[in-house]
């Protein structure tokens, strides 16, 4: 990922002259050119920047000889001067990838809990997957297609995306009810009264472009098709899925269903409703952090909405993307 293109992500994600930003870097000293690509577009903004390496193989030998004198409030209160943070990561977070004495893993956890506690309490937190082969792991696509596809999705015009987003956002001002028509003859309604739409465009989850809103968990009604449709890291054609209640009753596909089944009943509630709006995502490929981003194109989820409005407690937080028509009113 070249500079230039962190430079249009840090502007994006809001850092502003005078804050003082943390970025939060996961990865390996071989990876750290990332890091400092960061920081030098954080200072370009006038802005501090300070960072903070969390490597595997540093926090297993830290962990390895750790006490529980070692990481106190004073050291966790030295994070409530932070502006921001802007969460890298160039392998999966949080995993230390290692074997340690379980006491010792404890004290890693609990770092963990109490680190993330702080920082989720910065003004702003944003997410940000860099286009490694080790991240395209998690993906399922093949770790060049990933790194092509990813690039090319963050490599986008922040501002028009910003723009877009808040224009469809205004489009839906004061509605209650939408209806979205799919396949032939498909129809799910949903309610929206006293929810608010939600834009990301560089400030939250990156790759960005979408605007999304938490429905009314019981008031969600009818049908939806999905002509390709991701579950379980399992692809699917012609999915119908039946929604009673704003939960997940029945599906043409016999093995959606008995997913669902052994589902908590919290994890079958509709539980958002978005658009895509990346220019840069042009087709779907099973990875949802690129599909729900892709224009033209809505998602529904199923399970925990409480961090953006609902009150659906769950487990999982299960995106499902497809083409419709939005009808208002």
């Amino acid at each position: 990922m070249d500079r230039k293109t962190i430079s249009k992500m840090v502007k994006a994600s809001g850092v502003s002259a005078g804050e003082i930003i943390l970025i939060h870097f996961w990865g390996e000293d071989e990876d750290k050119e990332i890091a400092n690509s960061f920081m030098v577009a954080v200072a370009e903004m006038g802005a501090t920047p300070v960072l903070l390496q969390q490597s595997r193989s540093i926090n297993r030998d830290i962990f390895l000889v750790a006490k529980e004198s070692c990481f106190n409030d004073k050291y966790f209160n030295l994070f409530d001067s932070f502006d921001a943070v802007l969460d890298v990561f160039a392998y999966r977070p949080v995993i230390l990838g290692y074997e340690i004495a379980v006491g010792q893993f404890d004290l890693y956890r609990k770092y963990m809990a109490q680190l993330f506690s702080k920082l989720m309490n910065c003004k702003r937190f944003t997410q940000i997957r860099i286009p490694t082969i080790a991240n395209a792991e998690e993906s399922g696509l093949d770790p060049q297609e990933y790194i092509q596809r990813m690039e090319r999705a963050y490599d986008v015009d922040y501002t028009a995306i910003y723009e877009a987003c808040k224009q469809e956002k205004e489009r839906f001002n004061g509605v209650k009810k939408v209806l979205l028509r799919t396949g032939k003859d498909c129809e799910l309604s949903f309610e929206l009264t006293d929810r608010v739409w939600h834009i990301d465009a560089g400030d939250g989850d990156l790759p960005c472009g979408e605007i999304y809103i938490a429905p009314v968990e019981d008031k969600t009604q009818g049908t939806v098709y999905f002509e390709t449709f991701f579950l379980d890291e399992i692809r699917y054609e012609h999915v119908q899925l039946t929604i009673k209640d704003g939960r997940i009753i029945h599906s043409n596909q016999p093995e959606i269903v008995q997913y669902f089944e052994k589902q908590p009943q919290g994890n079958r509630v509709v539980c958002e409703l978005g658009f895509g709006m990346n220019p840069n995502v042009t087709d779907l490929c099973g990875y949802t952090v690129l599909d729900e981003k892709m224009y033209g194109t809505f998602h529904i989820a199923v399970g925990a909405n409480t961090m953006f409005g609902g009150t659906n407690e769950a487990t999982d937080h299960i995106d499902f993307v497809g083409r419709g028509v939005i009808v208002i009113g």
